[in-house]
């Protein structure tokens, strides 16, 4: 692998551990204002802002990332095994990017709506279907980030067992191989 190569790579293993550990500490400021303070003040718009913005660059460089390894992998002649490891990446690395997409568009999408609960000119309480739907959004959010974090994690563990994979189709024998240089 040539230095860009392996820096594109490295770049996307890194987007995919952010994605799976979470974000800088801004970002996860702006998600979680505290009782007694306000989410539409300056400071958390911006909060959340950089936090949209970083999403959507762990998302394009584990994109990026990725399909610059998988080009250079599925390049190479390799074994079986290490062919559906590295479709198994696919799948997941897949999976990271589309649920973070989707997360970030529910987040956008939800900052966005007025709120559902905002009492009527006539009414003093909000309706009961307006309190639902309004969780209902943020039982969806939640949910697709914790399947956004899932992949993620998967998609960080899985890469040793390409890398043995790899190992293994570079030089199957490797025990054999040693003691035939005597």
């Amino acid at each position: 692998m040539t230095i860009v190569q392996t820096a594109a790579a490295s770049v996307g293993r890194l987007g995919l551990a952010a994605a799976a550990f979470g974000g800088p500490a801004l970002a996860r400021a702006a998600q979680r204002p505290g009782a007694g303070e306000s989410a539409e003040s300056g400071t958390d718009a911006r909060l959340s802002t950089s936090g949209t913005v970083y999403e959507l660059l762990v998302n394009a460089a584990i994109a990026a990332g990725w399909l610059s390894e998988r080009r250079t992998l599925r390049g190479r002649s390799l074994d079986k095994d290490a062919k559906v490891m590295v479709t198994t990446k696919d799948v997941l690395v897949a999976g990271t990017v589309l649920t973070g997409a989707a997360t970030l568009v529910g987040k956008v999408v939800t900052r966005h709506e007025p709120p559902a609960d905002r009492p009527g000119s006539g009414e003093e309480e909000p309706s009961p279907d307006a309190a639902v739907d309004a969780d209902g959004n943020h039982r969806r959010l939640h949910t697709m980030t914790e399947l956004n974090h899932t992949f993620a994690l998967l998609g960080v563990a899985v890469t040793p067992f390409i890398n043995f994979a790899l190992f293994d189709s570079y030089h199957p024998h490797p025990l054999r191989s040693f003691f035939s240089l005597w």
